[in-house]
This record gives C-alpha cells, sequence and structure tokens, in this order.
C-alpha cells in the first residue's frame, strides 16, 4: 500500500472571483504599503525653495509656501550612478520608475493664494551667463530639438552677454521655459481630495499620452479658469530621458554613443525650476526678470557635482599614536599617561654618578 494510494476523498469548495471593490481595496492597500524610501539608499539628487529675498529651505524640502501659493515638492530618480542597485530596484520609488523610460519623474502640486492673470511657465533657468560654443553648442541646439519634440511648444534663450550690454540696461538669464500643457500629467481638486504626491498617480487626472490635442485643450481651459479654492497637481517626466540629474549629463541618444556633462551647459551647479508669470510688455520677447512674478523657485544639484556652497570644509586631522605605530603601544605623541620623572639614581638604580 502506498502512502498515497487509494486516494483520499478530497472535499471541494466554490471559489467566486473577487468583486471590483475588493480589488480596489486590495490595490489601494498596497499603494499604501509600499515603501517609499529605502533607508539604507542616500539620494544624490538635492534640491531648496530659493525666494528673492534670500529665504530658502532645508535641502530636499516636500513643501514650501510664500505670499502667492503654497507648493509640495517630490522628485524621484533612477541610480542611475549604481547601475546594480538600480538594475535590482533597490532604490525609493523603484515600484513606479523600475522597467520604465523615464530616468526620473518630478511632482508638484500648487495652490495659489494669488490667481495669475498672465500665462505661466515653467523653467529650467541659470543664474549667470555661459559661453556656449562649436561642440557644445550643437549638442544644445540637438537637447532642444529633443525637448520641444516631447514637450511641444517652448522658448529657449541662451541669455544675454553681460559684458555685451549698454550700462543701466536689463540682461536676461539662460532659459528654457515651457507652458504648463508640456506637463505629462495633471490634476485639479478640491483642497483635501488631492491625490498623495508620493503614491500611486496612475489613474489620476489626464495624461499627454492620452491624447495631446484633448490634453492641451483639458489644460489650457484649467488654466483660464484658475482658482485660490483649488489644489493643481502636475508631473514631468517626458524630457527626463535626456538629462540624467544624477550624474549631471546629457543622455538619452541627444549625442548618439555620448554623453555630455551638463556643467558644459550651465557653467556650475545648482541649476533653478522656476514657475513664473510673465507680463507681456509691448515687443518684449525675453523673459527679463523684471517681466516675471515667480511663484516657484528650486535650486537644484547632485551630490556627485555639488554646488562650492554646498562643500563643505574638510575637518582639521588630528594625529593619534596609531599613525606612528602598529598597535598605539607607544605613546610617541604624549597623548596618554604624563611621562615618568627622569631617573636621578642612574640606569643600574644605585647612586647617581658624582659630578665630575
Amino acid at each position: 500500500r502506498s502512502r498515497y494510494w487509494p486516494p483520499r476523498e478530497v472535499a471541494f469548495r466554490e471559489i467566486t472571483a473577487p468583486t471590483q471593490t475588493q480589488i480596489h481595496n486590495l490595490v489601494t492597500s498596497f499603494d499604501r504599503t509600499m515603501p517609499a524610501v529605502q533607508e539604507a539608499y542616500e539620494d544624490p539628487l538635492q534640491w531648496r525653495f530659493e525666494e528673492p529675498s534670500g529665504q530658502r529651505s532645508e535641502p530636499r524640502a516636500q513643501s514650501w509656501e510664500n505670499d502667492l501659493c503654497s507648493v509640495k515638492l517630490l522628485v524621484m530618480h533612477r541610480p542611475t550612478h549604481e547601475p546594480e542597485r538600480d538594475k535590482a530596484g533597490d532604490y525609493p520609488f523603484s515600484w513606479h520608475l523600475g522597467g520604465r523610460r523615464r530616468l526620473w519623474e518630478l511632482r508638484l502640486q500648487l495652490r495659489f493664494k494669488r490667481v495669475p492673470q498672465d500665462q505661466l511657465y515653467f523653467a529650467a533657468e541659470l543664474s549667470r551667463f555661459v559661453q556656449v560654443s562649436g561642440m557644445t553648442r550643437q549638442a544644445q541646439k540637438a537637447l532642444v530639438a529633443a525637448c520641444q519634440a516631447v514637450a511641444g511648444e517652448c522658448y529657449h534663450s541662451n541669455g544675454d552677454d553681460p559684458s555685451t550690454m549698454l550700462a543701466g540696461t536689463e540682461s536676461e538669464s539662460p532659459t528654457f521655459a515651457m507652458p504648463l500643457w508640456a506637463f505629462d500629467q495633471f490634476e485639479v481638486s478640491s483642497p483635501g481630495s488631492e491625490p498623495d504626491i508620493s503614491g500611486n498617480l496612475d489613474k489620476v487626472g489626464m495624461r499627454r499620452s492620452d491624447g495631446v490635442k484633448a490634453y492641451i485643450t483639458a489644460m489650457k481651459a484649467a488654466l483660464a479658469s484658475l482658482s485660490t479654492d483649488k489644489v493643481y497637481t502636475f508631473c514631468l517626466w517626458g524630457v527626463s530621458q535626456f538629462l540624467d540629474c544624477v550624474r549631471w549629463e546629457i543622455t538619452g541618444g541627444v549625442l548618439p554613443g555620448m554623453t555630455l556633462d551638463f556643467n558644459r551647459f550651465c557653467g556650475a551647479p545648482p541649476a533653478f525650476l522656476t514657475i513664473y508669470e510673465l507680463s507681456d510688455r509691448g515687443g518684449e520677447k525675453r523673459h527679463l526678470a523684471s517681466l516675471k512674478r515667480s511663484y516657484l523657485r528650486v535650486a537644484a544639484w547632485s551630490a556627485l557635482q555639488p554646488p562650492a556652497s554646498e562643500v563643505k570644509a574638510a575637518e582639521p586631522y588630528v594625529a593619534t599614536n596609531a599613525d606612528y605605530c602598529w598597535d598605539g603601544s607607544a605613546d610617541l605623541l604624549d597623548l596618554c599617561e604624563p611621562m615618568p620623572a627622569p631617573a636621578t639614581a642612574g640606569y643600574g638604580g644605585g647612586a647617581a654618578p658624582a659630578a665630575a
């Protein structure tokens, strides 16, 4: 007789398919328990809110408030500097970024305290003029064209060289600006019902990928009726395939088979992400600071290539006994017990020799 024969009677019960409500509750519960941050990983991507007054936040602050709006910000980035970690999915938000082409995603929530009267722009800016020429200039043209192909219409200027400007005239900073419909996703919510920007937003609001024409039409309608009683959520990732912010490089085939140090374009970090309202003054086409009302300004950089202001001075090195012997037993630096007083009885312990 085999332990498996004769077969035992088995009781079967009917299994019913889960309802849509049960599936939704399960997915929602899973999303809420998904870890947003792996504690063993330190993300090199850094940012800081800054105001024209000089006021600024702590690095990686996720909320900010000024006289014009309140802001929530989240930036997630794949660990492109650690390919093995990237492949293993051992990094914050890998449940969202893993398996996608995007290198990073920016999520932003705004609640206005003052309704803008002119067109809003989302822009990358530099704080100073950078001379761009030769191969770098060609790469810049290719990058701008690639971003335009993904995001649509935009404004680009290398800025004005202050050395060529007449005294007393205003110069323009280097700027790459897009209308807000260049964002890849948006949602309009009542306060208290806005989505959690650290959660799963796959089914939230509208996306450019669902149809560009309908998306732009809906976005323009939302911007035409901006309110202080609504919360606006925006997500951006389309242009991320060209900009590796952790490695601080231009990538994604802009220069086939090559990457390019982003400092060739920006001079030195940080770069600035801004949302501003631009006043229309006659025939002036430049995005001058005097024509802008800034709602948001964020300095961004990578810890792998930090700004000079973020580099901490090295602590002065203090030598120890271990620097001068293998086991630290010899107190060559006189750091431990006081040295014994000189012997007065000679080397053999007898009387000290008489003076000559």
